[in-house]
């Protein structure tokens, strides 16, 4: 589970290989994203920020990852 706090971004969903094609998927504060099975071994990525400011980060973005180990 990923959560975003601050600035808006552009989450990247990749595919299996670094090269593959990907998926742009805007994420702004307080989105929360959930993934498992074979995807969590997609790669991930985030372009850029552009210039923002935001009340609780201010020209910043936080992510919050969170993982279940056994």
């Amino acid at each position: 589970m990923s959560v975003s706090l601050g600035v808006p971004a552009i989450f990247l969903f990749g595919g299996s290989k670094r090269a593959g094609k990907t998926l742009r998927v805007p994420v702004r504060h307080g989105d929360v994203r959930v993934g498992g099975g074979p995807a969590r071994l997609n790669y991930p990525g985030v372009l850029p920020l552009k210039d923002a400011h935001h009340p609780f980060a201010g020209a910043h973005r936080i992510n919050l990852t969170l993982r279940r180990a056994t």
